[in-house]
């Protein structure tokens, strides 16, 4: 208290780094429980009982918010912020009627995807706008349009980045499974997760079921629970999970 001005007995409960309280904040508690989130960068996050490194450094391995527990993280830079590159350069369009709706830009985008077969008809992104950390790990990495041809129409191009950007956090599930920790589902979250079109091309992407939850402060909301836990409002992170976290849309 005389150090930080704080009135003695305030409590102080411990924090921890965005990924882990947001992860903490949609439900990843246990081993065997892996969550996606899709904001400007992305992030596939999976709990682990132990400590285990991917030997080549593509994979991050942290502490947990939850004691004795640890986890993987992949990030890519440009998930979302792909789709919000794509729709400050090319939605003009889509910008002005959402400003005469109550919708967002994004829905007037994805909603053009609809007539868009698996695949793109072969136009393939590439999302490293921003170079690329997993598992790239290069910060010169750029991204591409592949595969262009004359009956590539604008929808073409907004699915192919929500396939790359899917594919891209693929590449980080896939090196979490190869050290040993599977999940029957993913937990999807951000505001990727918001779109019913990018979590379908996840859930196939990804050859697993996807969830999302009534958690729409990830982080913010895994620190209030963190805080909780400190204040024994809650006795452990399951406890403080089942009793706020809801599970919404699946697919």
């Amino acid at each position: 208290a005389i150090e930080t001005g704080l009135v003695p007995g305030t409590p102080i409960a411990g924090g921890g780094g965005d990924q882990a309280a947001q992860a903490l904040g949609v439900g990843v508690v246990e081993e065997g429980i892996i969550s996606t989130t899709i904001g400007t960068s992305g992030v596939v996050f999976a709990a682990s009982r132990s400590y285990r490194i991917e030997t080549k450094g593509l994979l991050h391995s942290f502490c947990h918010v939850i004691p004795d527990m640890w986890h993987l993280m992949g990030v890519m830079l440009s998930a979302g912020g792909s789709l919000r590159w794509f729709r400050d350069v090319f939605g003009k369009e889509e910008i002005a009627s959402a400003e005469q709706s109550s919708l967002d830009p994004y829905h007037f985008l994805i909603s053009q995807t609809d007539a868009v077969s698996a695949g793109s008809e072969g136009l393939i992104f590439l999302p490293y706008l921003s170079g690329e950390r997993t598992p790239h790990n290069d910060p010169l990495a750029r991204g591409v349009f592949f595969g262009i041809s004359p009956r590539h129409q604008k929808a073409h191009f907004i699915r192919a980045v929500l396939e790359g950007v899917a594919f891209g956090l693929f590449d980080s599930l896939e090196l979490i499974k190869q050290l040993g920790i599977n999940s029957k589902e993913i937990i999807l979250s951000g505001g990727g997760a918001r779109s019913e079109e990018w979590q379908r091309i996840i859930t196939d992407v990804f050859d697993m079921p996807t969830v999302t939850t009534n958690s729409r402060e990830g982080a913010a909301f895994g620190a209030a629970l963190l805080a909780g836990l400190g204040t024994e409002l809650y006795l452990t992170p399951q406890d403080a999970v089942s009793k706020t976290i809801e599970r919404e849309r699946r697919m």
